[in-house]
């Protein structure tokens, strides 16, 4: 009996974007792509986290929430350590 493989899908972070260009990087193994940014969701701005599914690219806001909760925690104790 063949059993289904189930692997996490991955994640990718737009680090910036360039002109016509965004600059994503996968969170699990760091790689980075360049895509044309008409191929990812209108609106898709830098910190945004993507995933891809059938050939078509769509938003994670929950992820992309969290994440940018994460990182305003981590600076408001940074500023807190530092005042």
């Amino acid at each position: 009996m063949l059993e289904e493989i189930t692997r996490p899908i991955p994640k990718w972070v737009v680090d910036r974007i360039e002109e016509d260009w965004a600059v994503l990087e996968n969170t699990s193994t760091l790689e980075t792509i360049n895509l044309p940014i008409i191929k990812l969701p209108r609106g898709t701005s830098p910190g945004d986290t993507l995933i891809r599914q059938d050939s078509k690219w769509y938003k994670d806001a929950v992820d992309t929430e969290a994440r940018a909760a994460r990182i305003s925690e981590r600076f408001e104790r940074i500023k807190a350590r530092n005042s």
